[in-house]
């Protein structure tokens, strides 16, 4: 009884490890309380904008096809008030699609890649009662990539994480640095709290030139099947 029992547990527990090795899906959901500072086509100064929380969602799938790279979706809701006059807002709201492949998958984990970047938000401005909209959207291609050091037999691990492009003296760099605690592993439940980095020098945004610097604490939960 004893070895039919044993030759059970070793063949679920095979199972679940090749399921985990054909197909792997991970799930964040984030908040983001940034500051901003700098300017917006070199008139309007950041320094006054409200800290609102943001929200952040992330969804990735990875396989073990060989050249086929893994995809991940990612989407940053970024609204803020100007502090200006009331009614007064930007919204940088993005979302990205990146392919990459896994370099390394143990202890030590790095994933490199490339972003395409859909911007699709608006300045909008309301001054002795009449309201004025710069809408702006465009997609910027950036590199990404991502290291993770996983503590061994602690359920703890840092990551960097982040995205960047330049181009003709254009700039945009997204990094995220954050540890993360698997406080339910069986269920593989995940705790995430970190700081992120987002700067902003572009001149290709439609009518909008943002020079801008928004970071800020993130908090995230995350859930991998």
């Amino acid at each position: 009884m004893k070895k039919i029992t044993l030759a059970i547990c070793a063949a679920l527990a095979s199972v679940s490890a090749s399921a985990d090795t054909i197909l792997g899906f991970d799930a964040t959901a984030g908040v983001w309380k940034p500051s901003y500072s700098g300017e917006l086509n070199n008139v309007i100064d950041t320094d006054n904008f409200e800290e609102n929380n943001h929200t952040f969602l992330q969804a990735a799938l990875e396989h073990p096809i060989p050249l086929i790279p893994n995809i991940m979706l990612a989407h940053s809701a970024i609204e803020s008030d100007t502090g200006l006059t009331s009614g007064s807002t930007l919204d940088l709201t993005h979302t990205d699609a990146t392919l990459y492949y896994e370099i390394l998958d143990n202890w030590v984990n790095l994933d490199i890649g490339l972003t395409a970047r859909q911007y699709d938000g608006s300045l909008g401005l309301e001054i002795l009662n009449t309201s004025e909209a710069v809408e702006f959207s465009g997609v910027l291609p950036m590199v990404y990539g991502m290291a993770r050091f996983d503590l061994p037999f602690t359920g703890w691990s840092i990551i960097a994480q982040g995205n960047g492009t330049g181009y003709k003296g254009d700039s945009h760099t997204d990094l995220t640095a954050k540890v993360r605690w698997d406080f339910v592993p069986a269920a593989d439940f995940a705790i995430e709290a970190g700081y992120r980095v987002m700067s902003l020098d572009v001149q290709e945004l439609d009518d909008l030139q943002p020079d801008l610097e928004i970071k800020g604490p993130y908090l995230g939960l995350s859930l991998h099947l």
